[in-house]
């Protein structure tokens, strides 16, 4: 009896590997598929870990969370941290991919920006042969044609009217996943072809209309100073979410690449770690979901206030900002002189040429919510939002060279590492927004009350109002924080008199 339960047990066991992740192969010999994702979150998570144990060799982790540990001298320093560490070169591509944005990568020939793309397009479900069929590989040559697609020659021979013309659009379009090599190859008249497809989510040729799916975009390019036989065009520029680096490859990983060339083959991409259009849709939808909380929206706001603050810009406070200043041809460090009462040190503004469009920060706001969702949580905080900062403004945002920030020593390294000074922009900008609370609550119950003011309260509000304002003008220097508030006032104050006006 016992040994008949012995064998029951044995079998059960055994089927119950079969069930899960073990396989017999050809010569009966047991081997483990890549372990299942319990949810859209864990999948996500096993993706990444996947490309980075088998396909991209990247031990540089540069995002990271957590309590932070300082090891070395000011000169040599080596931060830990306590909590989770990414690469950035695998996980914002994994996020554009979530997210369906568009995503530059920029570097040196050679460095995987292609591979990594096309890893992003294999994880949407495509095949190796369809992947390579659809990538548009940017050259000086590059027509509309090229990247649209071109009209039946027996139309264009019979055809009476333009709409009676069919055409042979490119299949590339309609894919999920849409990777564009070297598109600073392009010539700029094909660039404008490609912006209507990335802004507009469509292309018209002959009266004929092809719309895009929702889908994610990769491009590459060797530089990060739009260099390349053709100058990018500004607004296609500007229609590019987010940045990233690539990273040099480590010597530690020799082996791998050793291994690589004996085998003669790459390992081929786990099916459960291959996303269907659904699921990249739920998982859209639930990034979505992802709660943005006010106090985070609130220290993102006070830092982007700043950026695009310029005090010499007018005398009028709605013009005070660099776009004031760019419209008359003049540039930041024109103006941001001794001439300016403001701490060169202190404030941040000196520091940059220019803010970033609206645009970006919905784009800031997106991505912090990805990572949240690929972390696992359910809320956004303040370190997603520095960790994602970076990586969204590197190409949006312009130093100043000429700031005496720059001109400090220790500070010099920022011209050449737009990812560590952005992040300083944040760090102290979180430090000024502490310090500025007590100025800054007030305001902000200030607000709320005269948001729900009764109508014959009206005038005891415009009074109320009009004080606040005269208070931070005469006591307080006025900077970007105390701009911003003013410009609110004055906002609130516009508001009460038209309903006064109109009662």
């Amino acid at each position: 009896m016992h040994n008949i339960t012995h064998q029951t047990d044995a079998k059960t066991l055994v089927q119950s590997w079969l069930k899960g992740r073990a396989q017999l192969d050809d010569t009966g010999a047991i081997s483990f598929k890549s372990p299942k994702a319990g949810n859209l979150t864990e999948k996500c998570r096993l993706a990444y870990q996947w490309i980075l144990d088998n396909a991209i060799y990247s031990p540089y982790n540069d995002i990271e969370y957590g309590h932070r540990i300082t090891l070395g001298r000011s000169e040599q320093q080596i931060n830990l941290t306590s909590e989770d560490s990414y690469a950035s070169f695998i996980l914002l591509p994994l996020l554009t991919l979530m997210t369906s944005r568009r995503l530059l990568l920029i570097g040196a020939p050679g460095r995987g920006k292609t591979t990594v793309a096309t890893l992003m397009a294999l994880l949407a479900g495509y095949s190796l042969d369809e992947i390579k069929h659809a990538i548009q590989h940017g050259h000086p040559q590059m027509t509309q044609a090229d990247i649209l697609g071109s009209p039946l020659p027996s139309d264009l021979v019979q055809a009476r009217h333009s709409a009676d013309i069919r055409v042979l659009w490119r299949k590339w379009i309609s894919m999920r996943v849409k990777i564009i090599d070297e598109y600073n190859r392009i010539p700029t008249k094909t660039q404008s072809c490609l912006l209507s497809l990335m802004a507009e989510g469509y292309a018209e040729m002959y009266e004929q209309i092809i719309h895009c799916q929702n889908s994610a975009w990769f491009l590459t390019a060797n530089d990060d100073l739009g260099g390349g036989t053709f100058q990018v065009i500004e607004a296609l520029k500007d229609r590019i979410d987010i940045v990233v680096r690539c990273t040099p490859f480590n010597t530690r990983y020799l082996t791998a690449l050793a291994k690589r060339i004996a085998n003669n083959a790459e390992q081929p991409m786990p099916t459960d770690i291959i996303f269907t259009p659904e699921e990249l849709d739920q998982i859209g939808t639930k990034i979505r979901a992802i709660e943005m909380p006010s106090e985070v929206l609130e220290i993102l706001g006070f830092l982007i206030s700043q950026l695009d603050f310029c005090r010499r810009a007018s005398d009028t406070l709605e013009f005070q900002n660099k776009d004031t200043l760019h419209l008359a041809g003049r540039r930041v460090g024109h103006v941001c002189t001794e001439d300016c009462p403001l701490d060169k040190f202190e404030n941040i503004c000196t520091q940059t040429e220019s803010g970033a469009s609206a645009r970006a920060y919905q784009t800031i706001i997106h991505y912090a919510k990805a990572l949240a969702f690929f972390r696992g949580k359910t809320t956004v905080s303040n370190e997603d939002i520095r960790q994602i900062l970076p990586w969204v403004l590197h190409e949006k945002l312009k130093p100043n060279p000429q700031s005496d920030f720059f001109q400090k020593t220790e500070n010099q390294v920022y011209q050449t590492d737009k990812v560590s000074w952005i992040r300083q922009l944040f760090d102290h900008s979180l430090k000024q927004h502490v310090a500025y609370q007590a100025l800054r609550q007030p305001i902000i119950e200030l607000q709320t009350s005269i948001d729900g003011l009764p109508q014959q309260e009206l005038k005891q509000g415009l009074q109320m109002l009009q004080q606040e304002m005269e208070n931070l003008v005469t006591k307080h220097e006025l900077n970007a924080p105390v701009h911003n508030d003013l410009v609110l006032l004055k906002h609130l104050y516009v508001q009460c008199r038209h309903k006064l006006n109109r009662s």
